[in-house]
């Protein structure tokens, strides 16, 4: 059990030329670009910068690399002034058997070598997960709109709700423990990144990496019928589930209660992450 909780728990404006009218008598022979030759010259210089200046303030974008993690990933970003822009965030995992979740399926490998039991844990585990990130970017380079590289601010929350059956042998008996509930958790963090305008109106936004930090809160129950179980195996079976307080950081506190109906499985902890190594793909509008 204690592995398995470890388990489950990123215009400007335009530069004006000054037009003059050249004078015909000083040029009888007509060598002088005419008035409309440089009518018009002036009329392309400015369309010209008017392409090079000129950003789209909207950009939809998804992210491809959370599609390994079964996960689906957009956001929108906002340009609010020439080269600082508000990202919202959304992006949500479908409740999923954990073991067709290719990251996952993958590191199975590593568990069977170490307990066997993980993997029938895992076997039964669902996971759901929805996260909301709003963040502030800001960006280098002398082209003006997103792109370049970039720092950005940002705070997220996590909702996920995760179900598991765990089996728990004593001297005389199995217990099958359905267990379920939710985690929440909220933090703010740094990252950088950078973006590029790779078509006329098609991004390419790079994670790079950065970080954050937070506060976790997990509120998890199991109904059974655990009424023939001694006392003492009620008190092994909290300190079972309490173990997972040595692997996780910070002030940790997770603090489980046996009953004759089930389990409740509640605590706090620190909410931390990375964002990194995520390749976005856009719309410009």
């Amino acid at each position: 059990m204690r592995k398995l909780f470890t388990l489950l728990l990123v215009l400007s404006g335009l530069h004006g030329f000054a037009q003059t009218t050249p004078s015909t008598e000083s040029d009888p022979a007509g060598t002088l670009p005419t008035f409309s030759a440089l009518e018009k010259l002036n009329s392309s210089a400015l369309e010209d910068i008017s392409k090079d200046e000129v950003f789209r303030k909207n950009i939809l974008k998804i992210n491809l690399s959370s599609l390994a993690l079964s996960n689906y990933s957009l956001s929108y970003e906002r340009s609010l002034t020439r080269k600082i822009t508000f990202v919202a965030g959304y992006s949500f995992l479908p409740k999923t058997n954990a073991t067709s979740i290719p990251l996952v399926d993958r590191g199975l490998d590593e568990f069977a070598d170490e307990d066997d039991d993980i993997i029938d844990q895992l076997q039964s585990a669902t996971i759901a997960n929805k996260s909301y990130t709003g963040e502030i970017r800001f960006y280098t380079g002398k082209k003006p709109g997103a792109r370049g590289f970039y720092l950005s601010l940002y705070g997220r929350y996590m909702d996920l709700d995760a179900t598991y059956v765990h089996d728990y042998d004593t001297d005389f008996n199995t217990y099958t423990i359905p267990i379920g509930g939710n985690i929440k958790g909220y933090g703010g963090g740094l990252m950088i990144g950078s973006q590029w305008l790779i078509a006329k109106r098609v991004t390419f936004d790079w994670y790079i990496m950065g970080g954050h930090y937070g506060k976790m809160k997990v509120d998890l129950t199991g109904t059974a019928d655990l009424s023939t179980m001694t006392p003492q195996e009620r008190r092994d079976l909290e300190e079972d589930i309490e173990s997972i307080n040595d692997d996780l950081p910070g002030n940790s506190t997770i603090d489980a209660t046996v009953t004759n109906t089930g389990v409740s499985v509640k605590g706090n902890g620190p909410f931390a992450g990375i964002r990194g190594l995520g390749f976005n793909l856009g719309i410009a509008f």
